[in-house]
């Protein structure tokens, strides 16, 4: 069986690849606008099925992969900051506080025409940061600027009090999940057909 991750994303396709679940990629066209914005669960479920569909005609079969993560803190979404500022203002909000990192997913089996739509929830404690802590990831993290709210695998790892769900959903990947509906549609690991590209 083919799944096909509707992104080009390097880093999704290398945790994918790192858990064996076996997948081809292509770029999705999708728009990322969504009505629900005021319902984060929503709108992230939107976003991940607008992913997947955006290249469902391209595919002939198999399994169509979808995801689009966010940062939700004091019912606020959190973008990709502007500028700086926004980082350190992000950093703020997240200090002393507990952070929501929420994965949509949808999958689409192009065999049967199912369609599973969900997302993945992580909850992560930040103790307090200091300003000198906050200046210090934005001096040495290299991807600030292309996540909402941090970088979760380098400086900020050192001040976690507690993280409450699936780890590789931080990195907008929850594996777990995507293998559980998988299995819905009866497909296994061993299924999968291998990128030999």
């Amino acid at each position: 069986m083919k799944l096909t991750l509707a992104s080009t994303s390097k880093f999704k396709s290398e945790i994918m690849t790192t858990v064996m679940l076996n997948h081809f990629v292509m770029k999705s066209n999708f728009d990322e606008i969504s009505s629900n914005y005021n319902d984060v669960y929503k709108y992230v479920k939107d976003l991940a099925l607008g992913k997947a569909l955006s290249i469902k005609d391209n595919i002939d079969s198999g399994i169509i992969l979808g995801l689009d993560t966010v940062v939700y803190v004091n019912g606020k979404i959190l973008e990709k900051p502007k500028d700086l500022d926004e980082v350190r203002n992000f950093l703020r909000m997240c200090s002393n506080n507990t952070t929501s990192v929420i994965t949509g997913i949808a999958l689409i089996n192009k065999n049967t025409d199912e369609i599973i739509n969900d997302y993945s929830v992580t909850k992560i404690k930040l103790r307090k940061l200091s300003e000198k802590d906050i200046e210090y990831y934005i001096e040495n993290e290299p991807n600030k600027m292309q996540v909402s709210g941090f970088v979760i695998e380098t400086v900020i790892s050192n001040f976690i009090e507690k993280i409450d769900g699936s780890y590789y959903n931080i990195l907008g990947v929850p594996v777990e999940t995507i293998y559980k509906h998988l299995e819905n549609f009866n497909i296994h690991l061993s299924d999968l057909e291998k990128n030999n590209l």
